[in-house]
């Protein structure tokens, strides 16, 4: 992931940032979690600010492009980002199937995997998740 382009590296990060506001609520082990992704990118302490003026379109631009591996690899950071703080919320989900879709990405997120997670958002039911993904 390090081979990616610096562009490319403040999209998964826009991305990323934008699964942590999906659920409106910030928590710490999430932002530690964006701060170790740009530690690894090898990014400036003030990468927020690049990743704060970036549109989501400009960044699902630059991923769509990103060969098939690259994206399995942002796959798996999104899906880390969304049980990091051990809830999976509806809104959550729903970004990350929508980011999958315009970036055609196979999606692999399945929520029986995270059995040690809560659920939360408009639909709290496992089985309501699954007929959604």
């Amino acid at each position: 992931m390090k081979e990616l382009t610096h562009n490319a590296k403040i999209a998964v990060l826009k991305i990323l940032n934008d699964i942590v506001n999906a659920d409106n609520i910030v928590k710490d082990v999430e932002v530690d979690y964006m701060n170790e992704i740009a530690r690894y990118f090898e990014l400036a302490d003030n990468y927020m600010d690049e990743v704060n003026n970036i549109v989501t379109s400009q960044a699902l631009s630059i991923v769509r492009t990103l060969p098939t591996d690259l994206k399995e690899k942002i796959t798996k950071m999104m899906g880390k980002m969304i049980v990091i703080d051990k809830d999976i919320n509806y809104n959550e989900v729903k970004l990350y199937n929508a980011v999958c879709e315009s970036c055609n990405i196979e999606q692999n997120f399945n929520i029986e995997d995270y059995s040690w997670c809560t659920f939360s958002g408009t639909l709290v039911n496992p089985e309501d998740f699954a007929n959604i993904i």
